[in-house]
């Protein structure tokens, strides 16, 4: 872990996680890798919802996307999130 994320991470980071639904999608991959169709499910999302969800968590670095066959595999970083959390006690 680094010592310090920089500020614009760390705004991305925290604005990814400051809408709801994105919060609930990582709650959900805390507790696992998951398909994004098991996620859409589970949150009863629309298909370009959850894409877009995704993709602002991506862009802030904090889940990455591995299409895995037809399906797409998603992960949360752990490593990026505990950075996120460290930095506000830094702050």
């Amino acid at each position: 872990m680094t010592d310090q994320i920089s500020h614009s991470t760390r705004v991305a980071s925290l604005r990814a996680l400051a809408d709801p639904v994105r919060l609930a999608l990582v709650d959900e991959l805390a507790r696992e890798s998951v398909c994004a169709c098991d996620l859409r499910a589970r949150l009863q999302l629309s298909a370009p919802l959850l894409s877009h969800h995704l993709k602002v968590l991506r862009e802030a670095g904090l889940v990455s996307c591995v299409k895995v066959g037809r399906r797409m595999q998603v992960t949360l970083d752990r490593d990026a999130l505990g950075e996120v959390v460290a930095s506000l006690g830094a702050a």
